[in-house]
């Protein structure tokens, strides 16, 4: 994760909830960590070239509002998107988290084969004067994966590598493939599995589509984190008829109940893609 604690403060168990929680499938509904997490840089474009823009409310046990989280989705030419997610907290939270804090998350991707695929996945962090940088190289020429990481004096350095023999999503376009039914119809009893960065180690996230609801289709997300009871946490999420992320909630450990909800006034993905003409993406 791209965030720095001093070596007297270690980082609560349920922060490292915020890349493979919030980034997943059940990434637009604000759920697990953001409310511990500080604030965002804007969105890098201009709101009126967002194709989608949509802000969460999060609430944590009896506090309400205490932190709003922000998914937008923009066009950088034909088959070329870049998606981010970033947070706000508010109130005594802001106070706790730092008012100088920065954080984006954000993927470039392109259309090919049928579903997005990962170019450029970056986490980074400003506070303080100091900035905190990770991106995930997607080479599909050479078919690798590389992890270069920001280092004081050096720039970039490349920490990590391996083979891309299969594919291998990162959690925006994950989120996206699925919302859009490129990974297969959206209907009761479906389950996807995608492989995940493997860095650390090994990843599968689990997607199992529900039932349809007066709150939404019902949607489950499986993952493994350090943050859930045995590894391994359950975050429940509801979309509309056009999927879009409305409210979910998930529990986390010495936390409990967090709870995200879809705010008023936001700019939803109502057009399909040019890429999409054609392709049979069952709703």
């Amino acid at each position: 994760m791209p965030l720095r604690f001093s070596r007297r403060t270690k980082p609560p168990p349920w922060r490292s909830l915020l890349i493979p929680a919030i980034l997943t499938l059940a990434a637009a509904l604000a759920l697990p960590a953001w409310f511990l997490a500080p604030a965002p840089a804007p969105a890098s474009m201009p709101p009126e070239q967002h194709l989608e823009d949509l802000q969460y409310r999060v609430d944590v046990l009896l506090w309400k509002d205490v932190a709003r989280v922000r998914l937008t989705l923009t066009s950088l030419g034909p088959g070329h998107y870049q998606a981010e997610v970033s947070g706000e907290p508010l109130g005594w939270l802001k106070l706790l988290a730092g008012q100088d804090r920065r954080d984006s998350y954000r993927t470039e991707m392109i259309w090919r084969g049928g579903r997005f695929v990962p170019l450029i996945y970056r986490e980074e962090s400003r506070r303080g004067g100091k900035r905190s940088l990770k991106e995930y190289r997607f080479d599909y020429d050479r078919g690798r994966l590389e992890l270069w990481q920001l280092k004081e004096g050096h720039g970039l350095v490349r920490k990590w590598q391996t083979d891309l023999k299969s594919p291998i999503q990162d959690p925006l376009s994950a989120f996206y493939n699925c919302r859009l039914g490129l990974l297969g119809p959206l209907q009761d009893g479906q389950t996807f599995r995608v492989n995940g960065i493997p860095y650390p180690k090994p990843e599968e996230i689990e997607v199992r589509i529900g039932p349809k609801t007066a709150e939404g289709r019902k949607t489950m997300i499986a993952i493994n984190n350090k943050a859930f009871a045995n590894d391994r946490g359950v975050i429940f999420a509801y979309f509309d008829g056009h999927q879009v992320p409305r409210h979910g909630w998930t529990r986390v450990l010495k936390v409990g109940k967090i709870r995200g909800e879809l705010l008023p006034g936001g700019k939803p993905l109502k057009e399909r893609l040019p890429e999409l003409a054609g392709t049979a993406a069952s709703k």
